[in-house]
C-alpha cells in the first residue's frame, strides 16, 4: 500500500492498522517512496531467556575456586624488570 504524505496525515490510524495486519505501507512524496511504516519489534525479555543455555554450557568442578583464580592471574603476569 502506498499513501501520500498529506493523505497519511488524515488516515494514519488506517495505515497503522494495515501495518499491524502485515501489509507493507510506504509513504510517498510526489509519487516517490520516501518512507516505510513498519511495526515495532517486540522487546526482548530476560525472563524468556532464563534457562536458554541449560545443558549447553557445562562448568567443571572448582571452576570458581581461589586456586583457579590464581592460575588465571599467573597466566597474565609479566616480568617488567627483565
Amino acid at each position: 500500500m502506498e499513501a501520500g504524505i498529506k493523505e497519511a496525515k488524515n488516515s494514519l490510524s488506517k495505515l497503522v492498522d494495515a501495518v499491524l495486519a502485515g501489509e507493507d505501507v510506504f509513504l510517498t512524496n510526489r509519487g516517490v517512496r520516501v518512507a516505510q511504516i513498519v511495526p515495532v519489534r517486540k522487546a526482548f525479555s530476560l525472563k524468556r531467556a532464563r534457562g536458554m543455555f541449560k545443558d549447553k554450557i557445562n562448568f567443571y568442578s572448582g571452576w570458581d575456586s581461589e586456586a583457579e583464580d590464581l592460575k588465571i592471574e599467573q597466566m597474565f603476569e609479566t616480568d617488567l624488570d627483565g
